[in-house]
């Protein structure tokens, strides 16, 4: 997977940071917050006698938590010691709802930092919803998660996704595949020819609420395999090992012409997605198009 950055050209509210590495994480979200919350320009006014000395020190007062600017909600501490397992709605409340209409005190931006937002209670998912699509032109919340599968399909339609660093395919198809329904793809394409359309409709409903992302991502990588298969033979170069069974008679099956057919497929997907046409319709193609060239 490519590695990313965040664009400070074009500011967005919300962004979701997924990655791997604590470290990583804290080190993009804390190098975003530093760069947004420095306003160069102004150094003088705040007592600096360069732009980059003025970066510096509200860089390490981000990474200290001391920047006012820059809001950390994170696990909180038991009563009886150590930290609670997950973010609850009154955490969300109290230090995001309640304080976003808040102006910021030094500069043009205040940055909240959700750590470990996929820990979220649903609750809590629900609570910051509107806030992620609705927030102050000088609010911008970053979410760091692990893993996106938990959570909910509406908090992931509001935000911006940036991965951090190089997520290994292999460890984002063990994630992909912990989506119960994601799991159940690569059967239904292996035994499309004896699906009723009925039948796909039902399945393409039911892919509707995942993840559009995940979704087409999965699809990539099964497609690559597949092709990997047919032209080397060699089910140690899949990806998908676990569901090598699937992927070879895939392979056996169709045809370069039908998978090239596919890639097109994949081509079109990204193309639609800039003129909003809807994923679910998009799927359907596809399943017509495996369905047709078994």
């Amino acid at each position: 997977m490519k590695q990313y950055t965040i664009s400070t050209r074009r500011i967005h509210n919300a962004y979701l940071l997924l990655g791997q590495e604590e470290e990583e994480l804290e080190r993009m979200a804390g190098q975003f917050a530093a760069t947004v919350l420095s306003e160069e320009e102004h150094f003088q006014e705040k007592g600096f006698a360069s732009a980059k000395e003025y970066k510096e020190n509200v860089a390490a007062r981000v990474q200290k938590g001391e920047h006012p600017d820059c809001i950390i909600v994170n696990f909180e501490e038991k009563q009886g010691g150590g930290k609670k397992g997950s973010i609850s709605i009154e955490q969300i409340r109290r230090d995001v709802k309640a304080t976003v209409e808040i102006s910021p005190k030094e500069g043009k931006y205040k940055v909240y930092l959700i750590w470990n937002s996929d820990s979220m209670t649903i609750e809590a998912q629900n609570a910051i919803l509107k806030t992620l699509e609705e927030a102050p032109e000088h609010v911008i919340i970053l979410l760091l998660a692990k893993n996106a599968t938990r959570l909910l399909p509406t908090v992931l339609s509001r935000v911006v996704r940036v991965f951090v660093g190089e997520m290994d395919i292999e460890k984002r198809w063990e994630t992909l595949m912990q989506n119960p329904i994601l799991a159940r793809l690569l059967p239904f394409i292996r035994e499309i020819n004896r699906k009723s359309q009925l039948e796909m409709q039902k399945f393409v409903e039911e892919l509707s609420t995942v993840d559009s992302e995940d979704l087409f991502c999965f699809l990539d990588i099964i497609l690559r395999d597949v092709l990997c298969y047919k032209c080397s033979k060699d089910t140690k170069l899949l990806y998908g090992r676990e569901a090598v069974v699937h992927i070879v008679e895939m392979g056996e099956r169709y045809s370069f012409r039908a998978l090239g057919r596919w890639g097109e497929y994949m081509e079109r997907y990204k193309e639609g997605k800039l003129y909003n046409v809807q994923s679910s319709l998009q799927l359907m193609d596809l399943f017509f198009l495996l369905s047709e060239e078994v």
